[in-house]
């Protein structure tokens, strides 16, 4: 798979989860079922936000988009400036 299309996969795999995370709610009211992967994805993106983590997929979507030539982020301690 080249680089561009696995760096905008990687991309809207992300958009996704924060999605889920931030809006999967409501679709626990429609579906109860989801709240066993809605609670773990909300706990997971609070200590990363909260413990001042990284995402896993943050650098490698800087490293695909790195490899095609794109600017990526610029890194400093682990968070994106």
């Amino acid at each position: 798979m080249p680089h561009a299309a696995l760096a905008d996969l990687i991309l809207l795999l992300h958009l996704a989860f924060i999605l889920f995370a931030v809006l999967g709610g409501l679709l626990v009211a429609r579906h109860a079922w989801l709240a066993w992967l809605h609670l773990p994805a909300v706990a997971w993106g609070a200590a990363v936000e909260l413990g001042g983590g990284v995402c896993p997929l943050t650098p490698l979507a800087a490293c695909r988009t790195l490899a095609v030539g794109a600017p990526g982020p610029i890194f400093a301690q682990g968070k994106a400036r």
